[in-house]
């Protein structure tokens, strides 16, 4: 059976009384309950292909009176998975009526010849407000009724059969109202299935990948139908990560898929001055996913090249097709607006007007209906991702914050995420409009390992486009054999990894040693100019791609070129430009290149350029770009130097959008240039105005310094002495710039006695990125007296080699009171090396037995477990009585929980992915020993009910409503016990009912 569309999913039920069904999955079929009946009998269904019957078993069954559905089984597949149209599921949250819509079925009105069945299709409106009260959505059908049938409904035959608003699922028809001469269909919402536990069970255990309920928020039928072509235009957009070097393997493809490519990096929450106290926090570095999950308006900052657009795609592609991830589930079905600002600037404006929002990307799809963007952000389902607010010119930057302030104003509900480099706006630039900040980190030596491995997949992927199965299976095993090798040298060479710290510069890595055959750079500028003479030179060769435009350039030749472009844009503040003005600029680049203007036009040449070099790329229609801004910014700064430009250079020292191109300027450098260079910014700092403008200039020098071949010691001394002489950093903007200097800022930075809690913590979170050199000064570090700087040290740990970090700094240091994070087996396996731990949380997936032997010997009293896909017990927890909280999130496998009745926990937490309590209270029994409950609450509030069942002696509980489900938050059944306290972070700002039994013993927030 062939189900090409959501309609041909319809089935006629024959059990008790024939009617009608859909077929959820090549074996699942729902109907109406009254159509199966209460008692078991035997149902068929019969395909509208005219299949032969297949009989089916009854898995649930609802009260007629209460929810008329049930859920069947077939005794064999009436499908093939693959041959069935996608299946989505709806809830409608508008009250205004909807039309278009339509229900489906094998009515008695619809048969012909001797009593055979046919289907029907009803079109109509739905009027949601009309049934509210019953439970019900009503379907005003759009043409006359059809006459009676004898004593029946002319409708008899279509209970169970589909309702569907365009491609959504939101019910099944289930009686013929009196009063309205059939011009009307009583359908049972799906929502209402879905609060059934007995269907929630039965779904689990047969289909656990079932749909999330969409919310249907319009009323207009060509908004529906708009978005599911505006999804898929975001997928085709945003679903493939352009990864560099891959198309040097030959396919002329340098894309794969996200998913394959994609790679969780790690984030922190930026600390401002505030009091430090001995209270238990969790640590500050997390997957940027996680942190996001929590904050709804995010500026996330992050050097070039270290992930922020690729993060962006990410969102953009999987909100759109619901696949995020649990802890990001709320942002599953939000259409997502990517704003990227580059393209902003170029059309002209930084203030678009909602109707711009879907079009500013230029996805390969119509104009949306009129009016749609503003409905979307006055429903709330709008995610909103401004993509490199760095990219516009400084005094665009004020007016696109008023913008953003003023669309955010208008439009609260909705949810933000703003992309930055760290210093190209201030602290708390949006913190007024809600927003919260984020720090991308750089990669740890984890991270590098998993980007290597993620390359080479990809790389392999795209092996299996080669027709010839020999010279594919010798690509795969050369692939094999380079990944090894190259992971290995990333172990061995500490240099090497520094170089590898973003997504970016890792990739450009990747792809050198590939093509070079194991032959490696050792500086930043050997890494650019080796990237640049792979992609400029030779590669068309190494291909056998012969003039494929008629021009052959040298790498020289590209390089000028494309050096003339580049300072154009920096010039100009753009990152891109027309093609009419790339070829002016070609024009005049080609003045002083006689042998490539014999070869053709500047339009032809920047033809061959996008074509060929992989270096630009025409993003959209008339819109020209560099494939990331670092090779921008690196070709021109050698433009600014092979022109004898670098005071025009030092002229612009202090504006942030031309720093970059001054840290690389100076890898183009000779020794007299570089003084030049260094000398020019020591003076701009020695003139700067105040502390804030000084700092930048300081440290640019510095880094400067850091890159130049050649540095006396008088200038390396004004350099260091400058720096040195500002002081101690005040905020974490100064700390940044000392970070991002590397291990050479180590000699100016202060030994830990006599620093305050928070100078001490911002250090000791510096040394953290700054390799194994830092590991003495962390030991002492971690010696000081307040917990934020111990807690500090601890989550450096991250970053650290796992085995020698524990030996070195960790077991010198007191961890009684500060949060310890493990994340890689490693960690666990150096544990026993540590003194008494207080608080330990452990990420990832570890067996109960690997978490046996990790936590031998160790006394904790504050036990965290999190994202663990692979633990289906706590066994281990019965060697450790002396744990009085514990905190379990996502670990979707969990089911014997009969180890905490042995426990005296006080406080427990369940949340995200964790099962219900009913799981919970059949491996225990009441825990009445536990007084402190947090409660992560997902799609289904039902779980309340069950609470003081489980936890008869609650004195507290912490409930989180992570996104909005289809009912109301009713607290009524928990006013019984008389002395509960409840907190409830409420920011999908949910109903709440049974509120007024608490009082001031309620919190909401």
């Amino acid at each position: 059976m062939l189900v090409r569309s959501v309609e041909d999913r319809l089935l006629a039920v024959l059990g008790r009384q024939q009617g009608s069904g859909v077929l959820l999955t090549p074996r699942l079929v729902l109907t109406s309950a009254h159509v199966t009946g209460p008692e078991p009998v035997e149902v068929t269904t019969l395909t509208l292909d005219g299949g032969q019957p297949v009989s089916c078993d009854v898995l649930w069954v609802g009260h007629p009176d209460s929810c008329d559905a049930a859920l069947l089984k077939t005794r064999h597949a009436v499908a093939r998975e693959g041959d069935l149209a996608t299946l989505r599921w709806g809830e409608i949250v508008t009250r205004q009526p909807v039309e278009g819509c339509q229900a489906l079925g094998f009515p008695q009105v619809q048969r012909f010849g001797d009593d055979e069945l046919e289907a029907v299709q009803v079109p109509g409106t739905l009027v949601p407000l009309s049934g509210r009260l019953r439970g019900r959505y009503v379907l005003r059908s759009d043409h006359h009724p059809p006459s009676s049938h004898g004593d029946g409904s002319p409708w008899a035959g279509l209970s169970g059969g589909p309702v569907l608003i365009g491609q959504l699922l939101v019910g099944i028809a289930a009686e013929d109202p009196l009063g309205w001469d059939h011009s009307s269909i009583d359908a049972v919402p799906l929502t209402s299935v879905m609060n059934e536990a007995g269907f929630r069970a039965a779904l689990l255990e047969h289909w656990p990948d079932a749909p999330a309920l969409e919310q249907i928020h319009s009323p207009f039928p060509e908004d529906i139908a708009y978005e599911e072509r505006y999804a898929k235009a975001v997928k085709a957009r945003y679903s493939r990560l352009e990864i560099f070097g891959l198309d040097d393997l030959g396919t002329n493809e340098n894309s794969w898929d996200l998913d394959t490519a994609y790679l969780s990096l790690e984030a922190r929450v930026p600390r401002r001055s505030r009091d430090g106290g001995d209270q238990h926090t969790r640590p500050e570095s997390q997957r940027v996913e996680d942190l996001l999950a929590s904050r709804p308006r995010t500026v996330l900052r992050g050097e070039a090249g270290a992930g922020k657009t690729t993060l962006v795609w990410w969102l953009a592609s999987h909100a759109v097709c619901r696949t995020l991830p649990t802890k990001l589930s709320a942002l599953n079905g939000l259409v997502p607006f990517v704003v990227p600002m580059r393209s902003l600037a170029a059309q002209g404006t930084v203030t678009p007007t909602p109707d711009r929002l879907p079009t500013i990307a230029q996805l390969p799809v119509d104009d949306p209906p009129s009016g749609w963007a503003g409905r979307v952000l006055e429903s709330g389902r709008a995610l909103l991702l401004v993509d490199g607010l760095d990219e516009l010119p400084q005094p665009d930057r004020a007016p696109a914050r008023r913008w953003l302030a003023e669309l955010l104003r208008l439009h609260p509900g909705t949810r933000c995420l703003v992309t930055v480099r760290p210093l190209a706006v201030g602290d708390s630039w949006l913190e007024s409009e809600g927003f919260e900040e984020l720090l991308l980190l750089p990669m740890s030596d984890t991270d590098i390992q998993a980007f290597v491995g993620a390359w080479h997949q990809a790389a392999r992927l795209e092996c299996e486009r080669f027709t010839d199965a020999p010279y594919t299976r010798r690509q795969r095993g050369r692939l094999d054999s380079l990944e090894r090798d190259l992971a290995q040298e990333f172990r061995r060479n500490a240099t090497l990894r520094d170089l590898a710290r973003t997504p970016l510069l890792c990739a450009v890595i990747c792809a050198l040693h590939r093509r070079r055959s194991g032959l490696l750079p050792r500086t930043r500028w050997d890494l650019y100019r080796a990237a640049l003479a792979m992609l400029l030179g030779g590669r068309d060769d190494y291909r056998r791609i012969h003039k494929p435009e008629g021009i052959t350039l040298s790498v020289d030749d590209g390089q000028q070129l494309l050096q003339r472009i580049a300072v154009w844009l920096v010039r100009n503040g753009r990152v891109e430009l027309s093609r009419d003005q790339a070829v002016r600029q070609l024009q005049l680049a080609m003045a002083g290149l006689r042998h490539v203007r014999e070869q053709g036009s500047a339009d032809g040449v920047l033809t061959h350029l996008l074509n060929r070099s992989g270096l630009l790329q025409e993003r959209s229609r008339d819109v020209i770009q560099f494939i990331h801004r670092t090779f921008q910014d690196y070709l021109a700064a050698k433009e600014f130097r092979d022109n004898d430009s670098l005071d025009e250079l030092l002229g612009h020292a202090a504006e942030e959008q031309w720093q970059d191109v001054i840290r690389l300027v100076i890898g183009h450098c000779g020794r007299s240039e570089a003084r030049r260079v260094i000398s020019g910014l020591l003076t701009a700092a020695d003139a700067a105005p105040d502390a804030e403008a000084e700092w930048p200039l300081r440290t640019l020098a510095a880094a400067c310094a850091i890159g130049s071949a050649y540095v006396d010691d008088e200038l390396h001394d004004a350099v260091w002495g400058g720096l040195k002489a500002l002081g101690p950093p005040r905020d974490e903007r100064e700390y940044g710039f000392l970070a991002s200097l590397g291990p050479e800022v180590l000699p100016i930075l202060p030994e830990p006695e006599g620093l305050g809690a928070e100078q001490a913590a911002r250090i000791a979170r510096m040394l953290g990125s700054l390799g194994e050199v830092a590991l003495p000064l962390l030991k002492r570090y971690g010696q000081h007296s307040s917990f934020l700087a111990r807690s500090a040290v601890a989550t450096a740990w991250r970053s650290q080699p796992p085995q020698r970090y524990a030996e070195e700094v960790l077991a010198a240091m007191q961890l009684h009171d500060v949060s310890l994070r493990i994340l890689f087996p490693e960690q666990l396996s150096a544990l026993h090396h540590l003194d008494r731990i207080g608080n330990l949380s452990i990420s990832q997936d570890h067996s109960s037995a690997e978490l046996r032997r990790g936590l031998a010997g160790q006394e904790v009293r504050w036990l965290e477990l999190e994202h663990n896909l692979v633990l289906r017990d706590l066994h281990f927890l019965r060697e450790h009585p002396e744990i009085k909280h514990l905190t379990i999130m996502t670990c979707p496998r969990l089911r014997d929980f009969s180890a905490l009745a042995d426990l005296e926990l006080q406080l427990l937490g369940l949340a995200l992915g964790s099962p219900d309590l009913e799981v919970v209270a059949t491996s225990t029994g009441p825990l009445p020993q536990t007084t402190s409950l947090i409660l992560t609450l997902a799609d289904d509030f039902s779980v309340i009910e069950q609470v003081l069942q489980v936890f008869p002696n609650l004195s507290f509980l912490g409930l989180h409503v992570l996104r909005t489900p289809p009912q109301p938050l009713d607290l009524s059944a928990l006013h019984i016990q008389p002395e509960l306290r409840l907190d409830v972070l409420n920011t999908e700002k949910v109903e709440i009912l049974g509120a007024e039994y608490f009082g001031d013993r309620l919190r909401v927030h």
